[in-house]
């Protein structure tokens, strides 16, 4: 299977692809993603220092705080949104507690422009004649509802039919998954996947 990955500005460091590659899409809004997956990334990128080990930051909901800006406040200063701010409010942290160590880059976005062409290409195939002003309406809203969330979901998440974040890929440089998982796994079960991956380049 290949990785569709598509993407979009460079937040932090240098993630240009290598012959094995693990990457970690999060969201900033994520708890889990910020409390348990990238301190996990960070420590992975110590102990394998010859994989590209990078974090990718996407949108799938709360597009209002799962944002580029909100990812450089996080990458650069620590500073936390909504739900994760609640979070580690609870252990007496106002900011993240660590640094993030690897290269992040963000997830990228549909272009509003294509957005209007997607909309205009449906409406093209509708006998507009036929509607009455109420119920082009409605058709526009139903294309709204249907088209906006594409806009704002990151292309990378929606077109590998990601299940949510943390989501984790590890791919060689042609974009080959090698393996991937939704959520979390014991870090002795991820070390040694790592492990035969790299084994199984030297070969």
């Amino acid at each position: 299977m290949k990785l569709q990955l598509h993407l979009g500005n460079t937040v932090s460091g240098d993630h240009s692809l290598k012959s094995l590659n693990l990457m970690l899409v999060f969201q900033v809004n994520c708890p889990g993603c910020l409390s348990r997956a990238l301190p996990e990334l960070n420590q992975l990128s110590l102990q394998f220092p010859e994989v590209n080990a990078f974090a990718m930051s996407t949108a799938f909901e709360n597009f209002n705080l799962n944002t580029e800006v909100n990812t450089r406040a996080l990458v650069g200063c620590g500073e936390l949104t909504l739900s994760s701010k609640r979070y580690f409010s609870r252990l007496g942290c106002n900011s993240l507690p660590y640094q993030i160590q690897v290269p992040v880059v963000m997830d990228a976005f549909l272009a509003e422009d294509k957005l209007s062409r997607l909309k205009d290409g449906v409406l093209g195939q509708v006998d507009s004649d036929s509607l009455s002003p109420a119920a082009k309406g409605k058709l526009c809203d139903i294309l709204d509802h249907r088209f906006v969330p594409l806009v704002r979901t990151g292309r990378t998440f929606i077109n590998n039919d990601l299940q949510g974040t943390p989501s984790w890929f590890i791919f060689d440089d042609q974009l080959n998954v090698l393996d991937s998982w939704f959520g979390h796994k014991e870090e002795k079960w991820v070390e040694s996947v790592l492990k035969s991956h790299m084994a199984g380049l030297m070969k």
